[in-house]
């Protein structure tokens, strides 16, 4: 099977060397950063608070050994396309087209997860309903964008550093009520609330509070000089959520308690507010509920920016309609943002806690092919240049694999009927991509 021939270019390209390793850390901590604030809390009822800590660190060393592969790949092969390039010099444009579109379809719904996520702090803070907040965002997020990568990468990674600074500044809030009890759940009294069982349930949510770093990636393209800033950024970003990470889920239960915030959408409001902390609304409160909201932005404006360049690439790369690859005068993919963020409005309509687990099954499957991609072209790809090679090599490969496969058995156990939704629908992928393809070559030889 022949490789789809681009379509010509509708417009300019992206804007190449505009990004420096600091702004590419920076998109990577600022994508995943709503992690911190929404979803993981989910944990503590699969697993209990000492079954989720466990999960969080298992999960860490996922992506501190996951991420150096990616960085290997990136800086060999620096690509808007990310995940969908290196597929495809391994094993093919099919495989390359349904990581793609597993990579696109996964960050379009988190869209609206996080729009979610982001309406109910706002809700907490302000009591404004949820769609005018959504309105706001996707509007906010639509007109940043257009403006191009330096304006856009630029803002966010100081929305992503005022985040981590409210993550600080609650931590250090909640230390004064922080007890040993209220990280025991009711149902016993325990830990660890259903011992390993809990551990292995708990790792899709403790995945969340990374899950999207490894994207920065797909800015290699944009990058001055990737196989330096691309390997570097992604460490420093990984390191960062997980000592964030840690914190919160630290702090958050031992001082608000977990039967408080364990289903909350807004869990470190529940924390601040809960009978065990402030019991109420006040400034500090106020203030760091606030700063959850732009540690929320930031990552929405990060996932609409990595989920828009997978689909320009899948339509530069000729398995999309060219329209899709169109740029404005800024260079950014005016098309494919209009396209990202319409998905993100009708997938916000779901509950954030069944649609996240549909995140983390996409993406992790993703995650799996790069694995076995990385594996074999260190194998068969010894004429492609590294001027990064991953630390560990093939046994960091095969180790995050391991861990890999618990995090997607996690998901079909917990969301069994959502995951064979999924597989529904990369059958129906895989048909289109098949009559797109046909179509192609039949006007080729006409």
């Amino acid at each position: 099977m022949q490789a789809p021939t681009p379509d010509p270019p509708v417009s300019k390209s992206l804007q190449i060397g505009a990004l420096r390793w600091t702004r590419v850390a920076g998109l990577g901590v600022a994508i995943a950063v709503s992690g911190q604030f929404s979803g993981w809390n989910y944990g503590l009822t699969a697993g209990g608070w000492g079954g989720l800590v466990v999960a969080a660190l298992l999960t860490g060393l996922f992506y501190l050994g996951f991420t150096q592969c990616v960085a290997e790949l990136a800086a060999a092969m620096p690509s808007a396309g990310g995940f969908e390039t290196y597929c495809q010099r391994a094993f093919g444009i099919v495989s390359g087209y349904l990581v793609g579109m597993s990579v696109l379809v996964a960050l379009a719904i988190a869209i609206g997860v996080v729009a979610n996520f982001t309406a109910a702090y706002g809700k907490s803070l302000v009591g404004i309903g949820a769609w005018p907040i959504k309105a706001v965002l996707f509007s906010a997020v639509l007109a940043l964008q257009l403006r191009g990568a330096r304006e856009a990468v630029g803002v966010t990674m100081w929305v992503g550093a005022v985040a981590i600074g409210v993550l600080l500044l609650f931590c250090i809030s909640m230390a004064p009520f922080a007890q040993a009890g209220h990280l025991l759940s009711q149902s016993g009294g325990r830990l660890f609330t259903h011992g390993a069982v809990g551990i292995f349930a708990s790792l899709p949510y403790a995945l969340w509070l990374f899950l999207g770093v490894e994207q920065a990636a797909l800015a290699a393209e944009e990058s001055a000089d990737p196989g330096k800033s691309v390997p570097k950024a992604l460490t420093i970003a990984v390191i960062t959520l997980l000592l964030a990470g840690l914190s919160v889920v630290a702090f958050a239960p031992a001082g608000g308690g977990v039967e408080q915030i364990r289903g909350a959408d807004d869990p470190l409001y529940a924390a601040l507010t809960s009978p065990f902390a402030f019991g109420h609304e006040n400034w500090l409160t106020r203030t760091i509920s606030g700063g959850a909201l732009i540690g929320l932005m930031a990552t929405f404006f990060s996932v609409v920016y990595t989920s828009s360049r997978q689909l320009y690439s899948l339509s530069r790369d000729g398995y999309l309609p060219k329209w899709l690859s169109a740029t404005n005068r800024k260079q950014a993919p005016h098309a494919a943002l209009l396209v990202v963020i319409a998905i993100g409005i009708v997938a916000s309509v779901f509950a954030p806690e069944k649609a996240m687990l549909l995140v983390i099954f996409l993406l992790s499957f993703s995650y799996l092919v790069v694995l076995a991609v990385f594996v074999r072209l260190r194998a068969h790809g010894r004429d492609i240049p590294r001027p990064y090679r991953a630390v560990g090599g093939v046994f960091t490969a095969y180790a995050t694999t391991a861990l890999l496969l618990l995090v997607l058995g996690a998901c079909l156990v917990q969301e069994f009927e959502g995951m064979l939704y999924a597989v529904v629908v990369y059958a129906l992928l895989l048909g289109y991509f098949l009559l797109f393809q046909r179509s192609q070559q039949q006007q080729q030889r006409t």
